[in-house]
């Protein structure tokens, strides 16, 4: 089962991101750089980066070089636990793959002290003060800049790219994927102003898990040209996301619904559920049930290399929901 915390924006305003900028020009060292437990001087260029938590091993990849440990995937992930567009994308380099560590549970120090790294990255992940300071006993560690599991894909890949000295590199890559997301709106016009709900459904919750409109896979939507469903927008924000009850779906109600499960039966009866299916958007076809973990994996943490990957089937299965 994947957890609440695996699951873990452009909404965020500029003002957030600056904490990060880059204390030198374009790839000189060193770099400090803020983030919620203070901040971290990286001294010289890193070689040996272990990623911690979600899409920074992409951020990483996607800008050229190959970490030496990243954290372990079994949910979408290959037989090694990697994601496949980032399999894919390590494979293209021709560089030595990076050890998978698995970080689900709890930071096992010993393997990545094992690793040898020079740095740390931890911007999309939930390190506590305490993680924080026992990993930069080891290394320097950068860790996310207010709230754990939170985070544009864009915010992490610039910090990726001042970590690594490729700010230049970063931005054009972020304006390359923006450029993308803004060609399938161009596309779509039909989906301008449309609303919807990105909502998940799992056995044993008390109702359906809605991400909050700051959430990066409700922001990635967005750049589509759709807009968070009233009820979605009244939803706070200091969490990623809201479990709301079924028999409070219909304040929910959006032109789509966007949902993810697990993919069994277990979650087809979910469905079956007299309240869900009630649900205008259910009751009326107009959800985008999406069950294949790769793809699951690929909108809920969208990085530069997820979303390449999975936007030719995206956008297609969200048009024709919404043609309905």
């Amino acid at each position: 089962m994947l957890t609440r915390r695996a699951f873990g924006a452009l909404a965020v305003a500029l003002a957030a991101l600056m904490p990060f900028a880059a204390q030198a020009q374009e790839g000189a060292f060193p770099v400090t750089l803020k983030h919620v437990y203070g901040e971290t001087v990286i001294e010289k260029k890193p070689e040996r980066i272990v990623t911690i938590g979600w899409t920074t091993q992409d951020a990483v990849v996607a800008l050229g070089e190959v970490p030496v440990a990243i954290p372990e995937q079994k949910w979408g992930g290959n037989a090694e636990g990697v994601l496949p567009w980032t399999a894919d994308a390590i494979a293209a380099t021709g560089k030595p793959a990076p050890k998978v560590i698995n970080f689900d549970t709890e930071i096992p120090y010993e393997d990545v002290l094992a690793a040898e790294p020079d740095l740390i990255l931890a911007p999309y992940s939930g390190v506590t003060q305490e993680q924080y300071d026992r990993l930069s006993a080891i290394a320097p560690t950068v860790a996310y800049a207010g709230k754990p599991w939170a985070g544009s894909w864009q915010e992490i890949t610039r910090i990726t790219g001042q970590a690594l000295g490729k700010s230049a590199e970063a931005d054009a890559l972020i304006a390359s994927i923006d450029d993308k997301l803004a060609a399938a709106a161009a596309a779509h016009p039909e989906f301008a102003g449309k609303t919807f709900t990105f909502g998940s459904l799992w056995v044993g919750e008390a109702g359906m898990n809605v991400y909050s409109k700051t959430d990066p896979r409700v922001v990635m939507v967005t750049q589509l040209g759709l807009q968070p469903s009233a009820g979605v927008d009244a939803l706070p924000t200091d969490t990623y996301f809201t479990t709301v009850s079924y028999e409070k779906l219909d304040t929910l109600d959006a032109d789509v619904l966007i949902s993810l499960d697990e993919g069994d039966e277990a979650s087809d009866a979910l469905y079956a559920n007299e309240l869900v299916q009630r649900f205008k958007p259910v009751a009326d076809g107009r959800m985008l049930r999406m069950k294949d973990k790769s793809f699951v994996m690929a909108t809920s943490a969208p990085s530069p290399l997820s979303i390449p990957w999975m936007l030719d089937r995206f956008v297609p299965e969200l048009a024709a929901v919404i043609q309905k």
